[in-house]
């Protein structure tokens, strides 16, 4: 893998061209989402007949820069590529520009920055329920925690529930690719939070190639590609 600093310069130059194009729509923009799974999701599901997706990165974009990288979209802003700046053992993290940034632990969101609400980070024991809930015969419930800095910074607790609901056919970047669709119900009780997240996953290794996630009940859910996997 090359140098931090050489990916960081990608970084920059990636930013400065999607931020050329398109504009932001602040944190107004980032209220509690509708139903983007209808109107995302829906355009990347292969044979769909939904709305298409917001602008996309293309296929030569994404093949541009010789590092892992991520493709992220929130509500109707076209989306962002992101580049893998760092990794360790658990966690990968990927930036946009110098100012916002996403820690994933095998695929899942545990850490943001730079959205205005952001979660500080995150972890379970064991598996990750979402993982777990591949190929079951039903739906399994577990609980996993994040801190948050609403009103003060403090740890909260997700009850969840993840079911498999079988096989779909999801394109990345043009090309199919089969997985089986993973949806996890949550609630945290202390932000009174009621949300659902989305994955699409492949069982032989557990990638996870697309998401859709809550952070924060503020912050729409971010929708996620993998574009170029980390190795």
């Amino acid at each position: 893998m090359a140098t931090i600093r050489t990916a960081r310069t990608a970084l920059a130059l990636a930013a400065a061209t999607l931020l050329g194009a398109c504009s932001s729509s602040g944190e107004g923009g980032l209220g509690e989402a509708g139903n983007i799974l209808v109107g995302v999701v829906g355009g990347l599901i292969a044979e769909s007949d939904q709305p298409p997706a917001p602008p996309k990165v293309e296929r030569t974009m994404a093949e541009k820069y010789p590092f892992a990288s991520i493709g992220v979209t929130i509500d109707s802003n076209p989306q962002f590529l992101f580049l893998l700046a760092n990794r360790t053992e658990t966690d990968e993290l990927y930036t946009l520009g110098y100012q916002v940034s996403l820690v994933l632990r095998g695929g899942r969101v545990i850490r943001t920055q730079g959205l205005g609400r952001d979660v500080l980070g995150g972890r379970w024991e064991g598996q990750d329920l979402v993982k777990a809930a591949v190929n079951a015969p039903g739906a399994i419930q577990g609980v996993r925690w994040f801190e948050s800095a609403e009103r003060g910074i403090g740890t909260h607790t997700a009850e969840c529930v993840a079911q498999d609901f079988g096989e779909e056919t999801i394109t990345v970047l043009g090309s199919p690719i089969s997985t089986r669709h993973v949806s996890e119900v949550c609630d945290v009780a202390s932000m009174k939070w009621h949300f659902r997240n989305e994955f699409w996953i492949t069982p032989a290794d557990g990638r996870v190639w697309l998401s859709l996630q809550h952070v924060h009940p503020r912050v729409n859910p971010l929708l996620i590609e993998t574009f170029r996997p980390a190795e």
